[in-house]
């Protein structure tokens, strides 16, 4: 009877001290007893392989990094971001759980065990997809020894048919770091494995999924108690041939008697496929059959005449999420999307913001002439609308360039949008110095053919 009344009390203090994460809070570890016997547990037998950091183990043998999480508590049907949140993050009330490890030590057993950081999306200028190799997340209940484990991703469930966790696992992008130090230790939201592509998360979707989109498309699948501990598995998960998911490679595109000349070469700059364009995406479609995630940074030669520049980008965007990834820009380059505006643009009234032109026209002796154009907006008129004033400011120097944009839009613009309008015939290298010049001032441009 004494039994009874004891474990009844145990179960109301318990629920007494459950907490409702409604919005942001602290997190604080609820069964501290369970974690330090775990915690005790590990590497006792002093083997190389195997590396111990707090609430987070690794076997580089075995290839697996295990680590513990306690649950939040959530009723089923909450809205769910995150999979798994950091201790120092304040994003309970969106997670089905939270770390003891903290995320730099996470990524340090994951790096134990052979796999190297990828990068999250934005973690190089114009990264719009999560980039890393492939892995699996299992968890099992500590307080059931006998408790077979089960898919994380089971955890949540998705509204949409499509699924953001499936058999193609997490991308492990490693977080973002500065001067030695994992972001997500200290920063909000200090995702572990984010349900929505987090630039700083540790482990992300391997898909395009913004906040906005998927927000409210993912809930808790079942409710699991306050503090419940869950050992969590994460293993490399086999590609089709067993190499290595990710394949960098760099495109540079040319067009020599009337043919494209196309070269891909891996991150050694050692030239891994060259040919004409069919060839080119038939090589490119045998490498993601056989289970590459081939993430293509294009490059145009300067030679390459802008409307062929166009060509070349808009096959190559068409295919992007279709076999290969577009990643960032290549050194002194654009992202290929420059290379596609919408016509509409052109029009300067509803545009928002009114970007920087710069116009190359062909002069008389063969050459081009060249000019800043700044669009003067002024907003004391009548009406919903500015009145628009253009103002022209020729120049002859690339060099140029910086100052003029300086003083023409003043210090506090804002603004980082650049069109370039130019002769589709003409090379790439007509205009490509003054992209060059205001990569850092003006990193989004687009170019309008003449």
């Amino acid at each position: 009877m004494r039994i009874c009344v004891l474990m009844a009390s145990l179960a109301a203090a318990c629920v007494a001290h459950a907490r409702q994460f409604t919005g942001p809070d602290a997190w604080q570890p609820v069964h501290t007893d369970v974690i330090k016997k775990w915690q005790d547990e590990q590497g006792k037998g002093g083997e190389a392989h195997v590396r111990v950091w707090n609430g987070v183990a690794a076997d580089a043998r075995q290839r697996t990094v295990r680590l513990l999480a306690e649950a939040v508590g959530h009723a089923e049907g909450v809205t769910t971001e995150f999979l798994i949140v950091g201790p120092g993050s304040d994003r309970a009330y969106e997670a089905a759980a939270v770390t003891v490890a903290k995320p730099s030590d996470i990524v340090l057993a994951m790096e134990h065990i052979g796999l190297p950081r990828g990068g999250g999306v934005y973690s190089r200028p114009f990264r719009f997809w999560p980039c890393g190799e492939r892995v699996s997340a299992t968890a099992r209940h500590l307080s059931d020894p006998e408790g077979k484990a089960y898919p994380l991703q089971s955890l949540v469930k998705d509204t949409s048919a499509e699924g953001l966790l499936g058999g193609g696992g997490l991308v492990f992008a490693g977080g973002r770091w500065r001067d030695g130090e994992c972001l997500a230790d200290t920063r909000q939201p200090s995702a572990v494995i984010s349900l929505y592509n987090e630039a700083e998360t540790l482990f992300d979707v391997p898909f395009q999924a913004s906040q906005g989109a998927v927000y409210g498309r993912v809930s808790l699948a079942k409710a699991l108690p306050y503090g419940e501990v869950l050992e969590i598995t994460l293993a490399p998960l086999p590609s089709k041939d067993g190499k290595p998911w990710v394949k960098q490679l760099n495109v540079l595109a040319a067009h020599e008697n009337g043919e494209w000349a196309i070269t891909c070469s891996g991150t050694n700059n050692a030239v891994q496929h060259k040919g004409d364009l069919a060839s080119t995406l038939a090589w490119m479609k045998a490498e993601d059959a056989a289970g590459r995630d081939l993430f293509v940074t294009l490059n145009m030669r300067d030679d390459l005449p802008l409307a062929k520049a166009a060509d070349v980008a808009r096959v190559f965007y068409m295919l992007d999420g279709k076999g290969i990834k577009l990643d960032g820009k290549g050194e002194g380059g654009v992202y290929p999307r420059a290379f596609l505006p919408q016509e509409q643009w052109r029009e300067r009234e509803g545009r928002t913001p009114q970007p920087f032109e710069i116009h190359i026209t062909p002069d008389a002796a063969g050459g081009f002439t060249k000019k800043l154009t700044f669009i003067e907006e002024d907003w004391t008129v009548e009406g919903l609308d500015p009145k628009l004033t253009p103002k022209d400011y020729p120049f002859s120097a690339w060099d140029d360039l910086p100052a003029l944009i300086q003083n023409v839009g003043g210090e506090d613009s804002k603004v980082n949008l650049l069109f370039v309008f130019a002769p589709s015939a003409a090379p790439i290298k007509t205009f490509m110095p003054a992209i060059r010049a205001l990569a850092e001032r003006l990193p989004l441009v687009y170019v309008f053919g003449e």
